[in-house]
């Protein structure tokens, strides 16, 4: 089963709820909206991977579909100076629904819980802006800014840190394809997510990482009498210390790419208006 489910919805303008307020966004720019719903088993890993899938699959055109003008993704979009584009998350749980008894009833069995849905969306609407801020950066010739930097590092280590427990056997702990796509006998990997060559130091740091959990994995079984667990899935909690604040207002130019981040959990409410069919596109990640 997939565990994002998108729809992503062209449109000229529109007006959308946000926290019980309506935001107007102007005429004539590109606009995407993304309807979005996570599964109960979905995990950070597939959440980033379908921000990042999001951001590249070609289904937006500035004119009308079939008038010969190229397909393109948000963030070639976003890159042109002569187009303007806006990007609307708006989370939609009843994505996972059924119809059962010829169309008598409804489910939606397999939804993620409320709190750990509003988890998944505050690390995909980051994650998201995130991405956005860097491409920014690098189209624009302009460094990163500082707090990006620091926070972006704290959190990989973080999450490199809380990602497995000592009864996560050590050849799984970077079993992620998201990352990797090649590891040696020992499941350490040797090349990334497209194929490079890892650096030396870059191996040797993945290489401590394993050794020390060995040692935590061995002490482990030997409390527990040998059995060993699969990888649990991370979770997003708040922790002891904390990065530095988002400050994606000030850093994400909306003459770039407008990012608007619908509500969850509150009311909501959308009026568009679109002339460039066909108007939505629907994917699974």
């Amino acid at each position: 089963m997939s565990c994002v489910s998108i729809v992503v919805q062209r449109f000229r303008q529109c007006k959308i709820l946000i926290d019980e307020r309506i935001g107007l966004l102007s005429e004539e720019v590109m606009i995407a909206a993304v309807v979005y719903f996570f599964a109960s088993s979905s995990s950070v890993p597939q959440v980033e991977t379908a921000a990042q899938t999001l951001l590249n699959i070609p289904v937006l055109t500035t004119g009308l579909w079939g008038d010969g003008e190229s397909v393109e993704s948000l963030l070639s979009l976003a890159a042109a100076s002569s187009s303007s584009c806006s990007l609307i998350i708006i989370p939609q749980a009843n994505l996972i629904s059924k119809v059962k008894q010829q169309g008598k009833s409804i489910q939606y069995h397999g939804q993620i819980n409320k709190q750990r849905g509003s988890e998944l969306y505050d690390h995909f609407c980051s994650y998201i802006q995130g991405l956005l801020l860097e491409a920014q950066c690098e189209i624009r010739s302009q460094d990163l800014p500082d707090w990006y930097l620091k926070r972006r590092a704290f959190l990989q280590q973080q999450q490199q840190q809380r990602s497995y427990s000592a009864a996560t056997p050590p050849e799984q702990i970077f079993q992620d394809d998201t990352k990797y796509s090649e590891w040696d006998e020992k499941g350490i990997p040797t090349k990334d997510s497209e194929g490079v060559e890892l650096t030396k130091s870059g191996r040797k740091k993945l290489s401590k990482i394993y050794d020390a959990h060995m040692k935590k994995h061995i002490k482990w079984k030997e409390e527990n009498g040998g059995t060993t667990n699969a990888l649990p899935t991370p979770s997003i909690a708040t922790q002891e210390t904390s990065p530095p604040d988002e400050q994606y207002d000030d850093s994400l130019d909306p003459a770039f790419c407008h990012f608007i981040k619908g509500s969850f959990g509150k009311r909501q409410g959308l009026e568009f208006i679109s002339d460039m069919g066909p108007f939505v596109h629907s994917f699974q990640v």
